[in-house]
């Protein structure tokens, strides 16, 4: 009887401690699998075009220093652009996530390095981490004072031109990859509907 109650304990310790971690781990798991990302962006319900469109530029906003307000850049960006072309919009929101808590440092710092080539810089690893530290909107805007006017030209050069790079490939790959997918899902809808219509049809051979 003791046992028991000691298993029962253990197993109910590894429930909560189940249900305590596993919401945590799947949205940091989020943040680094790029394959899940592209699962979603390549799954949805819209032309090839489109969602290519959606993910360059949701890729681009990613690479630029709009921490905190990237999805609401990409929203605006739809808004400024209905009038002469839309894009899918859930695919740029998707993309901004190149951009996250565990990949900003990284890829602000690389964008600065890439700036200092065309305008000189002496902001160190150390300042562009501290910058990136915020608790509060009033801490956000501080970061993002920082980001643009005090490092500046080589900060915002830099991530245009790491933006444009990484925005140019991504839309060719992505319309092939959800033409792809879009074919696939009508291949499984057809032999889905001939094994129906054959089914149908024994059954109706059975009954006469």
């Amino acid at each position: 009887m003791q046992t028991n109650s000691t298993g029962n304990r253990k197993s109910g310790q590894s429930c909560e401690l189940k249900k305590h971690t596993s919401p945590n781990m799947k949205s940091w798991w989020w943040y680094v699998s790029p394959q899940l990302w592209l699962r979603k962006i390549v799954s949805l319900e819209d032309t090839p075009h489109s969602i290519a469109l959606g993910t360059s530029i949701g890729v681009f906003v990613a690479m630029t220093p709009t921490v905190g307000i990237q999805m609401i850049v990409v929203l605006l960006i739809a808004a400024l652009c209905k009038p002469f072309f839309r894009f899918n919009q859930v695919a740029g929101l998707i993309a901004v996530y190149l951009s996250n808590p565990v990949t900003t440092l990284p890829i602000y710092w690389f964008n600065y390095w890439i700036g200092t080539f065309f305008i000189a810089g002496n902001v160190t690893r150390a300042d562009l981490a501290e910058a990136l530290q915020y608790d509060s909107f009033a801490d956000w805007c501080r970061s993002v004072f920082k980001l643009i006017f005090e490092f500046g030209w080589p900060l915002v050069i830099g991530s245009v031109l790491v933006g444009i790079v990484c925005a140019i490939p991504s839309y060719p790959i992505t319309k092939w990859l959800a033409g792809a997918m879009q074919r696939k899902t009508r291949l499984l809808q057809l032999r889905h509907q001939r094994k129906v219509a054959l089914k149908a049809a024994k059954k109706l051979q059975r009954d006469q």
